[in-house]
């Protein structure tokens, strides 16, 4: 009898302990997943937002050194591509209008530092990744600008070249490459 007794004071310590348990049903284990991505796509915002002061702050080096300036644009166009690349699944967190900023900063920053083949692909990249234009404050597109910059050594006529929304900026220096490359 004593047996029984303590097999049933054992029985129900052992219920009594496991009930106290805290089992993870389907519900709790669905919110801890939902808390883990929530704290990745905070993880990567943060990420994006740091990576996108880094490569502005080596934009406004380059354009404080003479000397180093290529280099500096290249190293900015690099990591404001690379942040892009942080949040791309995820790019509805971001206001698409900074991250076309952001993207058009890189493709200028390239083609300053003499990178024109990664500015093109840089540009038909920003061409397929977002639908609309970026406007200058004078009034000129972004996608005109670095389409007549990239295209400027193909047989376009100057006449072209003044039909499109250039800045001022472009069309006139347009304008003295082809003056010198006749003569």
């Amino acid at each position: 009898m004593k047996i029984k007794k303590y097999k049933l004071i054992i029985l129900a310590f052992c219920c009594v302990t496991l009930s106290s348990c805290n089992v993870i049903d389907n519900n709790q284990s669905a919110r801890i997943k939902t808390k883990i991505n929530d704290l990745k796509i905070s993880n990567n915002l943060r990420s994006y937002s740091e990576c996108i002061e880094d490569g502005k702050s080596f934009d406004n080096l380059a354009s404080n050194k003479n000397s180093e300036a290529e280099s500096l644009y290249n190293k900015s166009a690099k990591i404001l591509y690379d942040c892009d690349l942080l949040i791309r699944e995820n790019s509805y967190m971001i206001d698409e209008t900074e991250r076309m900023k952001n993207a058009a900063l890189s493709i200028q920053n390239y083609i300053k530092a003499g990178n024109l083949i990664q500015a093109s692909l840089n540009f038909q990249d920003f061409q397929d990744t977002f639908d609309k234009d970026l406007v200058y404050k004078d009034g000129s597109s972004f996608i005109e600008n670095v389409k007549t910059i990239l295209s400027h050594n193909s047989n376009n006529s100057l006449n072209k070249f003044a039909l499109t929304n250039n800045s001022r900026i472009v069309r006139s220096e347009l304008k003295r490459l082809n003056y010198w490359s006749k003569n």
